[in-house]
């Protein structure tokens, strides 16, 4: 056994950040044959533009869902290993119903200002307007 790989090897994969991160979209996303996670993508028809874009560039390149119950277990899997707060959404793109997960500023907000003071919490009049 000269040079012999000494297990499987793992096809990389983009936005993976480490194994635990793998898994969870292994267990959760929607897969190809090959078993890699299928991510968003513009239509032929939106991408030569003959078709309004049905979602705005953001979701493209998202980890497809199926459901929204696998989007929201793999989002609490994802922030338990440290992810910020994510919630789910429809995808505007697909016409039979998939689902991406996008971080929750309001949400990841409210954690962050529920360890400050009460004094700071409380939000500050504005002044008078000056011309």
């Amino acid at each position: 056994m000269c040079g012999a790989a000494a297990g499987p090897v793992i096809p990389q994969q983009r936005g993976v950040r480490d194994h635990a991160r793998g898994e969870v979209l292994h267990r959760h996303a929607r897969l190809t044959k090959n078993g890699r996670p299928i991510f968003c993508r513009p239509s032929r028809a939106e991408i030569e533009g003959s078709v309004i874009p049905r979602q705005g560039p953001g979701s493209d390149g998202k980890v497809i869902y199926s459901t929204r119950e696998d989007a929201e277990a793999a989002a609490r899997e994802l922030e338990s290993l440290g992810s910020r707060p994510l919630r789910s959404y429809l995808c505007g793109r697909s016409r039979g119903g998939h689902f991406h997960l996008t971080t929750d500023h309001a949400r990841e907000a409210a954690a962050r200002a529920a360890h400050l003071p009460l004094h700071l919490r409380i939000p500050q009049q504005r002044g008078p307007m000056s011309a």
